[in-house]
């Protein structure tokens, strides 16, 4: 399954900024075919139908793993080969699903467009974080619809991963996911990077990267979903040949031995449930 479907440019950018793109990971077709059946979805857990803007909230989460056919058809070869590119072969559990869908159908549209000061969080709030935690691997986000700039796309804190990594380091024997929160917060944080780009686009994070919702000031509703690719075992970090690291591996491994870097236009931000502009 490993192959080189990232770069050098794209692995410097997943070590360095905690993140990196894989361009037409499936197809617009693909894209379009999943949409119907995440539409089909929402209007039987919710009554939001699809051609009835009067039905659609600000906002919505299906908050599972959706089985179409269609749906899986997204979680292509190459896309897999690039998870595995960073994981490692053979050391990722292969979960090739597509989990959470957060729909973005007008956040924040009423009031003037800004980067969320709340809402930051890392994803993973069913287990205890440790720094070679293998529950979340990598978070996986799939572009279902296109996203430019202002239409709701995901808001990533470029680098934010290397002060997680610094705090996980210092807590060897774990931390809740508002704990961790809590530590990692209590510096503003900066660096502050829209996910845009166009359907069948795959943005690659690293799990240690905060993020928030973007504001949707503009287009049609947003349609992404967020999902993990779990690792089989705890990461190693105290490999005695440092080429049998993974790139996962090494990310953390070089954050933990730098110096920080403060951010720049760094904001102070939270997590809290209730959103101002609700």
């Amino acid at each position: 399954m490993v192959g080189t479907v990232l770069t050098l440019e794209q692995i410097e950018r997943f070590v360095e900024l905690g993140y990196c793109e894989v361009p037409g990971a499936f197809t617009t077709r693909q894209a379009a075919a999943a949409c119907r059946c995440v539409w089909r979805r929402m209007e039987q857990k919710a009554g939001i139908r699809e051609f009835d803007p009067q039905t659609w909230p600000s906002d919505y989460d299906i908050e599972e793993h959706l089985s179409d056919p269609e749906i899986c058809a997204c979680y292509t070869d190459r896309l897999a080969a690039a998870v595995e590119q960073l994981l490692g072969p053979g050391r990722w559990r292969g979960n090739r699903t597509w989990g959470l869908w957060p729909v973005n159908f007008s956040l924040g549209q009423g009031v003037p467009y800004e980067i969320p000061t709340w809402g930051w969080h890392i994803d993973g709030n069913w287990f205890l974080h440790q720094l070679g935690s293998p529950h979340q691997g990598l978070l996986v986000i799939g572009l279902f619809t296109d996203i430019e700039p202002r239409w709701g796309g995901t808001i990533l804190a470029l680098g934010s991963h290397k002060r997680t990594a610094g705090v996980l380091a210092a807590h060897p024997d774990g931390m809740t996911h508002l704990e961790l929160f809590d530590a990692v917060l209590s510096d503003p944080l900066g660096n502050f990077h829209e996910v845009t780009g166009a359907a069948g686009d795959v943005v690659i994070a690293h799990p240690f990267l905060f993020h928030t919702r973007g504001m949707k000031h503009f287009g049609p509703p947003r349609i992404i979903s967020n999902t993990e690719a779990g690792l089989l075992e705890p990461m190693n970090l105290a490999r005695s040949d440092p080429s049998q690291y993974s790139i996962l591996e090494h990310s953390i491994c070089k954050a933990l031995a730098e110096d920080p870097i403060p951010p720049r236009d760094a904001r102070k931000c939270q997590f809290q449930l209730q959103r101002a502009y609700q």
